[in-house]
């Protein structure tokens, strides 16, 4: 038998109460209480069923939605982001790691490497094997939580009609967080999905007497939603405590349950089966994630980068209630859901259901402590009072059965079924979806910026070891979502990709890129379009002015962002620079300047250009005596050498015009000779920024 229904009835006889069942209970009855008149197998087979097919029609039809809008104007319609595309990146490198090393690798890895989102990085990796290398492949997998999360909901308005059953749907999917949980892909929304549904199924259990099961699944839950972040440990511990800290004083106060000493090692109990899993991850690197949280959370010296300092008391207090977050989990419905939770929680005291009654002002009351704690935080991000959201929109759909538990079977059935649809019609959010342009020309912006230092950097890297890149600042391209874009096309590459975005200090940049020898250097006037973290916007325009003058870097592209200012590819000179190798070099070297051998009577390599530019070609090499090496840049041959003795070094300084895209440039020679290149640079004709 469901405990909860029996302890429903102790308490009843215990007052000499004998009140008519509710709706719910004789569900649950139904369901679980094998004492019953047994209704017939496939009555109840068919109960499952149709709600398995209303939780996965509803599942389907919100997919549909969100990621229609998602290609539309979100996520899916701009270059991925910095939040989502550092999980893709280590998604990459898994499936390489899988691939090239197999599953004892990847196991190896989730021992001893610490993720900020392992459940994020992992499902990245699946979503790539299963799905390719997309954009949209990670959310989609996003799938499964929404299918979870409507689940949840399903099983509270368990025994109700199939008609209330699809209200709650209705009601679910009307909230922006359900499409959220689907189109962005934050380890904050799974952490706190799972938190959510661990307090829910917790607060359902007493201390005493409760199975082992029954507790072990809602520890699980807490404990996966520590392993979904592990670096919000902080606040996810507090909703731990606090769940099972609501449970003692429960049975203490208002049940009246005897034996401190119990009731204190049942709670200890809980609280080590909510916490087992997490702390075999998190214990080995707990440095690492102490560090994180309190760089970003508790030191004032560091926080200040994610801190607006605009905000008033009022802001913060309503920020996660009628603010951007509170905007950003339920658009303009959130006093809706009051009044239905308010309605709710009436109704099963008019009706003398205080067990109905008390599961909702518990799961109220661990609600708010989790808007609380985000809310006391100084740094607000919308995701971060997510299992507030999710809390409150359980709470919301308790609040329907209760309420369909207290009228006439068609009077509820009408009732619940217009809430439902008030709250699907009522207004949305028009908040913007964080992190991607707002109109079509930036987004087409964005992308075209991104095509272009992709094509530069493949398209002008000269040697295959590690190519350094080093950005000033960041924005619609980043360090990371450049490398993300890069990897796309290879996922073996091994490039290293930095930025200078919380250095103000320009001299600290210059001296950054020189002592590290940045390949290439990606930097552009304040305010392009492009860029916009505030904290390196002042080292910008000193950083482009620098690196004009400095004769150890080349300007090879510049081109014009959105609010008509310049962005600037500059690439260090060496002894090689300006183009890539494509077929004919024996070797590459382990010091990028060293000298490039090519046999086999021709050489082939390609410079980029992204709009036709006039050139300098300066070429040194050295062969075999009397041989001839002849010239052609796009199938035109441009000048030739000839070698006197196998020693002399012979030199050509040509202008040549290199055409939008790739160029070709062929070293032909006799086929059994052999030539050592010691210098070869393609120099753009790009004025200085004056």
């Amino acid at each position: 038998m469901n405990f909860d229904v029996l302890r429903m009835r102790e308490a009843a006889a215990a007052r000499g109460e004998h009140r008519p069942r509710s709706k719910a209970e004789v569900g649950m009855e139904e369901m679980n209480d094998v004492s019953l008149p047994a209704e017939p197998r496939t009555s109840i087979s068919y109960r499952r069923i149709s709600t398995i097919l209303v939780v996965t029609a509803a599942a389907l039809l919100i997919a549909a939605a969100a990621m229609s809008r998602s290609f539309y104007d979100g996520r899916m319609a701009s270059p991925v982001t910095h939040n989502d595309v550092n999980y893709f990146l280590i998604g990459i490198r898994d499936v390489v790691t899988l691939r090239e090393h197999g599953v004892l690798a990847i196991i190896n890895n989730f021992i001893h490497r610490a993720e900020h989102a392992p459940i994020a990085s992992y499902q990245a990796m699946l979503a790539y094997l299963i799905f390719g290398i997309n954009d949209w492949a990670p959310y989609a997998s996003n799938l499964v939580y929404v299918l979870l999360f409507l689940g949840v909901a399903a099983y509270l308005m368990r025994g109700c009609p199939i008609v209330v059953l699809v209200a709650a749907m209705v009601t679910v999917i009307a909230m922006p967080l359900t499409s959220s949980t689907l189109t962005e892909f934050a380890p904050e929304l799974v952490c706190s999905l799972f938190t959510a549904i661990g307090a829910l199924l917790m607060l359902r259990l007493p201390l005493f007497g409760a199975p082992l099961g029954a507790r072990f699944r809602a520890g699980i839950c807490f404990c996966l939603g520590f392993l979904a972040h592990p670096s919000a440990f902080a606040f996810t511990l507090i909703a731990v405590l606090g769940t099972v800290g609501l449970m003692f004083l429960r049975d203490v106060i208002f049940i009246g349950k005897t034996g401190i000493g119990r009731l204190l090692s049942e709670s200890a109990f809980n609280v080590v089966l909510s916490t087992w899993l997490a702390g075999l991850y998190m214990i080995p690197a707990f440095e690492t994630y102490w560090a994180y949280f309190y760089r970003t959370t508790l030191n004032p010296a560091t926080r200040v980068r994610w801190v607006d300092a605009t905000m008033s008391l009022h802001q913060h207090i309503t920020y996660y209630l009628f603010g951007t977050g509170g905007q950003f989990m339920f658009g303009n419905r959130l006093w809706g859901c009051f009044a239905v939770i308010g309605c709710g929680i009436a109704a099963a005291s008019w009706r003398r259901d205080w067990q109905s009654t008390s599961r909702q002002v518990e799961l109220l009351i661990v609600a708010t402590l989790f808007w609380l704690i985000p809310t006391l935080s100084p740094v607000k991000v919308p995701f971060f009072a997510a299992a507030f959201g999710y809390a409150l929109i359980f709470l919301t759909v308790m609040a329907l059965g209760s309420i369909f538990d207290s009228l006439p079977a068609k009077v509820a059935i009408t009732v619940v079924s217009s809430i439902a649809l008030l709250l699907l019609l009522s207004d949305t959010s028009h908040l913007p979806v964080p992190n991607t342009p707002q109109t079509p020309v930036e987004r087409d912006f964005d992308f075209s910026a991104i095509n272009r230092l992709k094509a530069d950097l493949f398209g002008n890297a000269t040697d295959s070891q590690p190519v350094k890149v080093y950005m000033t600042n960041v924005g619609a391209y980043a360090n990371n979502i450049l490398e993300y874009y890069m990897l796309k096309v290879d996922p073996s590459l091994h490039w290293e990709f930095d930025a200078g975005f919380f250095i103000a200090d320009p001299a600290e940049q210059l001296d950054y890129i020189h002592s590290h020898q940045e390949d290439f250097v990606i930097a552009g006037h304040a305010n392009n379009g492009f860029t916009y973290f505030p904290s390196a916007r002042p080292a910008e325009e000193p950083v482009l002015s620098a690196m004009s003058r400095d004769s150890g870097y080349m300007p090879i592209d510049r081109f014009y962002g959105p609010n008509g200012r310049t962005v600037t590819v500059f690439q260090r000179r060496g002894n090689f620079a300006g183009w890539h190798p494509i077929a004919g070099f024996v070797s590459q070297p382990a010091e990028p300047d060293n000298a490039r051998v090519t046999t086999g009577g021709v050489a082939y390599l390609q410079s980029y250009a992204a709009t036709p530019v006039a050139a300098e070609l300066q070429l040194k090499c050295a062969g075999i005596a009397g041989q001839t090496v002849d010239i052609l840049v796009n199938q035109q041959r441009v000048g030739g050498l000839t070698f006197a003795s196998n020693d002399e070094v012979v030199s050509l300084d040509r202008s040549i015009a290199l055409l939008p895209g790739a160029n070709d440039i062929v070293l032909q020679y006799p086929a059994n000779g052999q030539v050592m290149l010691r210098q070869l640079l393609i120099i753009r004709d790009i004025a200085p920024e004056g």
